[in-house]
């Protein structure tokens, strides 16, 4: 067996295991085994995040951090306030600064460092929490699948119109394997999901709402893996991790998920059900 099949063997074999998981996490009738799993997630990629961003800060920064961020996400979900989030932000800044105060390490990139740990509280903290605040709205296992259908769709879509009909590259400096037509492919794919959502699952979703969620969702989605990318190539790592057997970090698997997820939780919430309100 080539190197390459018993990649693809390990890969699937992951997914088999993962995904009847995930499934049940969404269908379980209680928010909190999502939202479990989303603080679960946000420890996990924010550890990747600064071994790669912050690989030259000691591991007892990275825990703070880390500890930061999913206290971040926690309060979103346990504490919906406005102003306990302010409470959040404001702690976590000032956590952060002093620690880098009493612990500079290299003085002519301190400020670097600190600007890297606090972009990754609202990188990944604050725009991956919003997938288990989605699981409180009406219906909102379905919310979730189809978020997490149309980030799939859009990256699978990308991948397979820019191997069939991809000739202008889309970003080169980032990512040079994608192209212009992969990118269009994956929003029409996107908006497949939203398809497969209103005559399956969701029939009270609307046609133009299902178009609004899905193609712009579907450009984020992009805008997230390019994101990573960048993240990736200027760190010179290929994978942010090795947690998941082929499939390599958790990060890579959420990238895209961390720009269409809030965009979906807003458009819901503000446009979709604001008629409810």
């Amino acid at each position: 067996m080539t190197e390459a099949n018993r990649n693809l063997v390990v890969r699937l074999a992951s997914a088999a295991v993962l995904a009847p998981l995930l499934i049940l996490i969404i269908l379980w009738d209680r928010p909190e085994p999502i939202a479990i799993a989303v603080h679960l997630a946000v420890a996990i990629s924010l550890a990747e995040l600064f071994a790669i961003a912050l690989k030259d800060d000691p591991r007892w920064m990275h825990a703070i951090g880390i500890l930061l961020g999913v206290a971040l996400s926690a309060t979103l979900v346990w504490c919906p306030r406005p102003d306990a989030l302010l409470g959040g932000l404001v702690v976590a800044t000032l956590t952060v600064t002093i620690m880098h105060l009493c612990r500079f390490g290299e003085l002519a990139s301190v400020s670097a460092r600190i600007g890297v740990m606090l972009a990754g509280l609202l990188y990944v903290s604050l725009l991956l929490t919003p997938l288990a605040l989605l699981k409180r709205l009406p219906d909102g296992g379905d919310w979730i699948f189809l978020t997490l259908t149309l980030t799939f769709f859009s990256d699978t879509g990308a991948y397979a119109a820019g191997r069939i009909f991809g000739k202008h590259k889309l970003y080169p400096a980032i990512s040079p394997g994608k192209t212009v037509e992969g990118a269009l492919g994956g929003l029409c794919f996107a908006f497949g999901a939203a398809v497969l959502a209103k005559l399956w699952y969701m029939p009270q979703l609307g046609w133009l709402d299902a178009a609004l969620i899905t193609i712009p969702g579907g450009a984020l989605a992009q805008a997230g893996d390019l994101v990573e990318s960048m993240i990736k190539r200027g760190a010179g790592v290929k994978d942010s991790g090795r947690i998941i057997p082929g499939h390599g970090g958790l990060l890579d698997r959420i990238d895209a998920l961390l720009f269409s997820t809030p965009y979906v939780y807003l458009y819901a919430v503000y446009v979709f059900f604001r008629p409810l309100r």
